[in-house]
């Protein structure tokens, strides 16, 4: 059991793409109510830019990919390699987003028999 929790923690946690999908959604989902949230998806295109800036930056900034044996940039490469990271950080948005959501109506089961016993 400690080696998967160190495998959970070392391959989740420890990866910025995930942290920042985990926030994103996490701020979305606190912040607006759902109604507006699928406005925001549907309609908006500020959370994709978001989403995109993040992985542009983080591919650009922290995780180059260079030439074999030397020590240049291979631009090409490293934006191509953009689009995984734009991909990660969606997948743990929505999926984020798919628990929190999840989790607030796990508790509307017992607080609509509390309000129909308080009748």
């Amino acid at each position: 059991m400690g080696s998967f929790i160190a495998w959970f923690i070392r391959l989740f946690i420890n990866n910025p793409l995930i942290i920042a999908g985990i926030a994103l959604a996490s701020y979305y989902k606190f912040t607006y109510p759902l109604p507006i949230i699928k406005l925001i998806f549907t309609h908006a295109w500020i959370p994709y830019a978001i989403i995109a800036g993040i992985g542009l930056g983080y591919a650009v900034l922290i995780k180059h990919i260079y030439y074999p044996n030397t020590k240049r940039i291979n631009w090409g490469a490293t934006l191509l390699r953009t689009f995984s990271h734009i991909f990660t950080i969606a997948i743990a948005a929505a999926l984020t987003f798919g628990v929190l959501c999840a989790w607030d109506y796990i508790g509307v089961g017992k607080l609509d028999d509390y309000l129909r016993y308080k009748k």
